[in-house]
């Protein structure tokens, strides 16, 4: 994804796209956001669920406990501490875990992106305000540019790491057989 960094000049808003029409591309992007919430919810459901069966194989209600409202890097950080033990203690490790803690990373940094994007000062490039980054003695204003592609491009990050538990869940029952 492109981005642009722009130095904060006295307010703000001086810098966001106030002025064009962008209710078109709205309207074209809309759809794309809400089927990413929907695969990153999947993602998340996923996530929780196998953290359950890390925690207990015989019943959900441990892991219910334990994971009832931690947000979404807690859970990560939760099921790689965890599943990070089991490999230290078992002896043997699951190749792909350093992919996945990173991907499942990745997909929370990007879902945060575009669900809190100013998107009413986006303009018709497709650039919406994402952040405020800090950088020495100056405030930068960080504009990325969430268009149709960029979008599909991380829903289907979040499939694909979603569809990556599979091969995980493989790989870890692999490791408890003797």
């Amino acid at each position: 994804m492109k981005s642009k960094k722009i130095p904060l000049e006295q307010f703000a808003f001086l810098t966001k796209n106030l002025e064009d029409n962008n209710e078109d591309f709205l309207e074209l992007i809309s759809s794309h956001v809400g089927h990413l919430v929907f695969e990153f919810n999947l993602l998340e459901e996923r996530l929780t669920s196998f953290i359950w069966l890390l925690i207990s194989e015989r019943s959900d209600s441990k892991g219910v406990l334990i994971t009832q409202n931690m947000n979404y890097a807690a859970k990560v950080d939760l099921f790689n501490r965890y599943s990070s033990y089991i490999q230290n203690i078992l002896e043997k490790e699951i190749s792909i875990h350093p992919k996945m803690i990173q991907d499942l990373k990745e997909c929370g940094r990007l879902r945060n992106m575009v669900v809190h994007a100013e998107w009413n000062t986006v303009d018709l490039d497709g650039y919406a305000f994402t952040k405020f980054r800090f950088k020495q003695n100056d405030i930068i204003q960080e504009f990325v540019q969430l268009d149709e592609n960029s979008l599909i491009k991380i829903r289907n990050l979040i499939i694909e790491t979603h569809n990556l538990f599979d091969e995980y869940d493989e790989a870890y029952s692999e490791i408890l057989r003797y």
